[in-house]
């Protein structure tokens, strides 16, 4: 059956069993209905998704839509996240190597290394991607995944993954590629989101592309496990939309080491306390819906992604408005339909005089000024969270 979900045993200890919570059934743009949720480990804690979406319905999804090109002109800007990596790397006083960037988009965080000394390689799985980190930064990628590109290296100072390990399926087979092409005394460098104090995370924290949830204990267990030692580890609260967790690791002599942290009634008692902040917060969106549109009233969704799939299953919006379409900026997926509504290219939103939803909770405050550099009223847009 197209989209079936898979099961996953865990990547740590092995263990198939465990508290299964966020099962959800949603309608993605382009690929129709998809299922997953999530399950946390009765023998080491970690949370995975499990049952989880296959890597055939996931491939299909980054073939489609997956967009990490640079916009704009000019160097690329040092991110937050970059910096956070660069930081790691100056508190542990390496010294310039080679880097290898897994998952490296156009080569942002490259071209920052490489104005420190360092001299730069990495890959990413997107074709265009790659070729804009040759044009536009002169940084040379490998097309691919690092579990594949990696084999062809060794030598390496310095590995880095900023928010890889979440999409990966077996990280602990990763992590044994990125080990094998590490020189001696090399270090692993490594951003992933935190689960930690779930009030301050964002609705629809689950989502479908992230196939792994990590905190200290957990990435403990599994860099342990894979031959890493710890050396740097920092918990970043305000980092928007959700809290992250950076670690810098080196290069141990053997595999193995090292006991299981169980954080299992840890973990346990962040999902259940999610679940409630995660209601509360959809029962609030409902409720700003409902307060702005009139029954049957006709309008517009902007934005087609996964927080849109989500909305239209956790919100009446489907059933107390008339949704006329749904459009996007990404022109990647005009023509396709999510759910039963068709996606549009955004003028037919702009033009229509039509009350638009924002669907975004990261974006939206730039979306609606967006909206409003083009002529759209401000009492048109139909603000979802600020």
């Amino acid at each position: 059956m197209e989209n079936q979900p898979i099961g996953r045993a865990c990547f740590v200890c092995g263990s198939a069993a465990g508290v299964r919570m966020f099962d959800q059934a949603i309608e993605v743009c382009g690929l129709g209905p998809v299922r997953y949720g999530l399950r946390c480990c009765d023998g080491c804690g970690l949370v995975l998704q499990d049952p989880a979406v296959s890597p055939q319905t996931m491939a299909r999804q980054y073939a489609m839509f997956s967009n990490y090109l640079a916009f704009g002109d000019g160097d690329p800007p040092l991110s937050s996240t970059a910096a956070r990596m660069l930081d790691c790397v100056a508190r542990a006083d390496l010294k310039p190597g080679r880097v290898y960037d897994v998952g490296a988009a156009a080569g942002f965080m490259l071209w920052h290394l490489r104005a420190q000394g360092w001299k730069v390689g990495g890959c990413d799985p997107s074709p265009a991607a790659v070729a804009q980190a040759k044009a536009r930064f002169g940084v040379e990628l490998d097309t691919g995944t690092g579990e594949i590109t990696l084999k062809d290296h060794a030598g390496l100072d310095l590995v880095t993954m900023s928010h890889v390990l979440e999409h990966i399926y077996d990280p602990a087979a990763a992590l044994g590629v990125v080990r094998a092409a590490l020189a001696e005394g090399g270090h692993l460098l490594i951003e992933v989101p935190c689960l930690t104090a779930p009030e301050i995370n964002p609705p629809g924290l689950f989502m479908m592309e992230h196939l792994n949830y990590f905190e200290a204990g957990s990435l403990k267990n599994l860099l342990s496990g894979a031959g890493f030692e710890i050396v740097d580890s920092e918990v970043t609260l305000d980092f928007f939309p959700f809290p992250v967790i950076t670690v810098l690791a080196r290069k141990a002599s053997a595999t193995g080491g090292a006991g299981l942290v169980n954080g299992f009634a840890d973990n346990l008692r962040f999902l259940e306390t999610y679940a409630g902040v995660d209601a509360e917060r959809w029962r609030s969106v409902d409720a700003r819906l409902r307060s702005a549109l009139a029954e049957g009233e006709e309008v517009y969704v902007w934005g087609a992604g996964i927080h849109t799939s989500t909305l239209l299953t956790r919100t009446s919006l489907e059933t107390w408005a008339n949704i006329l379409a749904i459009t996007d900026r990404d022109s990647q997926k005009h023509g396709h339909r999510l759910g039963h509504h068709p996606v549009v290219e955004p003028d037919a939103a702009l033009q229509s005089g039509r009350k638009i939803v924002i669907s975004s909770y990261v974006s939206e405050k730039a979306i609606a000024a967006s909206l409003g550099g083009q002529g759209v009223a401000p009492d048109r847009n139909v603000r979802l969270y600020t």
